[in-house]
């Protein structure tokens, strides 16, 4: 509703997910049902070097106006023009306890994402739209390739790691298109003399064959609502 709002100063065709920072202050299960109260807006527009980017703050609040859940978008509207100038951010160092998880991700991953989701956006299913936009093939939803990455660390390291109160910080360096091969990989980064109970992860999702870094991000506690 506010991309397509007449009072929004970009264009909604071809914005681009940069960002994505998601707090769960409660957990969210079938013990805790709504209603639940959903508040958006803008919070700024910025010019960087390859377009104009927007952030835009998602807030969640239970029936006894508590928060439950917080989250920040920021998206890009590309300049065209400034696009070949552009490349991928090169991948942090890696320490020695790295775990790698090899994935297949065939055509049909879009159809099994909007199946879920209920988000049909054609570029996510259609290789006619996504030529348009400037890619070969279908892009991943960016939102399964953090599901994904979050499933491995919760399959490896236990449920209590991606448990709320918990916050996710992910930024997104190129797509992954479809069909593709990609590697996750992820490892603890709490800090030494660390008092806290509470494990840190960074993790990292990448093209296989050329090693490419898709996306990277942090799994860090936060304090939870009282």
């Amino acid at each position: 509703m506010i991309v397509c709002s007449e009072e929004f100063r970009l264009s909604p065709l071809g914005l681009t997910n940069v960002r994505k920072i998601m707090r769960t202050l409660q957990p969210i299960d079938e013990l805790k049902k709504g209603p639940f109260s959903l508040q958006a807006s803008v919070r700024e527009y910025r010019t960087v070097e390859v377009g104009i980017e927007v952030d835009i703050a998602l807030d969640v609040t239970d029936r006894a106006s508590k928060p439950v859940w917080a989250g920040l978008v920021t998206l890009l509207s590309r300049d065209t023009k400034k696009l070949n100038k552009w490349q991928p951010a090169c991948g942090s160092h890696e320490p020695k306890e790295v775990k790698t998880i090899e994935l297949n991700v065939p055509w049909y991953t879009g159809l099994k994402c909007a199946y879920a989701s209920w988000n049909y956006n054609p570029h996510h299913l259609f290789s006619s739209i996504t030529k348009l936009l400037g890619y070969k093939h279908p892009t991943v939803h960016s939102l399964w390739m953090i599901s994904r990455c979050l499933a491995e660390i919760e399959k490896h390291e236990g449920v209590v790691a991606v448990s709320a109160p918990v916050s996710v910080e992910v930024d997104f360096k190129q797509p992954l298109l479809m069909p593709g091969k990609a590697v996750i990989k992820f490892w603890e980064t709490s800090p030494k003399g660390c008092t806290s109970s509470r494990k840190l992860y960074h993790f990292r999702m990448e093209e296989s064959e050329l090693q490419i870094p898709l996306l990277e991000g942090d799994v860090t506690g936060v304090e939870s609502s009282s």
